[in-house]
């Protein structure tokens, strides 16, 4: 308990830091504590570096998160960059959406929810039932909650944004997708690997079973 209320303590200090427009909720259910964002963020707010930008996303390479939210393509980065037919297809790259962030300070992954302009049902893509947004697949082991706050998990929210914003407008999901069939999941996520919901349990101990159902039509 007391690592959960550091790594909360800490969320909350490097939030204030690096997103001080963001407001924040603290409440207290039993003995557990739980924080809740709220704030707007434009990630794409200037064409200089954009494809270059947008390419690293493509192929999976860092970029860079400033303050607030804006999106850069990466002052180091040294990568040869392609340009993509899609590109074209962007009109409304400047757009803010509204994004509301909650976490407990365990090794429960936080989850990220976009409240304006809301995703209709039939353009979801790479999200929960719960209509929180999958950013990563928790069992690469991207975000650590030992190590990372939720400033670093909101970097991830920031590109998934970048990535559904594609999709919305030219029909591409850039980068590489990770297939959600239970068959692919169990094949590719060891028994004692993160689940993929983000619960931070081990996969034996959370979905596998019902995957295992799931993959012989029991369910």
């Amino acid at each position: 308990m007391a690592d959960e209320t550091s790594r909360l303590e800490a969320s909350i200090e490097r939030m204030r830091d690096y997103y001080p427009a963001f407001s924040l909720s603290v409440s207290t259910v039993g003995t557990n504590q739980g924080a809740i964002w709220k704030g707007r963020v434009q990630p794409i707010r200037s064409r200089d570096g954009l494809e270059e930008l947008l390419d690293d996303i493509h192929h999976e390479r860092p970029y860079y998160v400033m303050p607030g939210g804006e999106v850069l393509h990466h002052p180091r980065c040294s990568s040869s960059h392609e340009q993509h037919p899609w590109t074209n297809n962007l009109k409304r790259l400047f757009e803010v959406y509204e994004v509301e962030i909650k976490y407990s300070g365990g090794a429960q992954h936080p989850a990220a929810y976009v409240r304006d302009p809301p995703v209709p049902e039939q353009k979801r893509w790479h999200m929960f039932g719960s209509g929180s947004i999958c950013p990563y697949a928790p069992w690469l082991q991207i975000w650590k909650w030992q190590e990372h706050t939720v400033v670093d998990y909101l970097g991830h929210v920031l590109g998934w944004l970048i990535k559904w914003m594609v999709r919305d407008q030219a029909g591409v999901w850039i980068g590489p997708e990770i297939n959600h069939d239970p068959t692919f999941l169990l094949r590719n996520i060891g028994r004692n690997n993160e689940c993929w919901c983000g619960s931070g349990k081990k996969y034996k101990r959370c979905h596998r079973t019902h995957d295992e159902n799931k993959s012989r039509g029991l369910n």
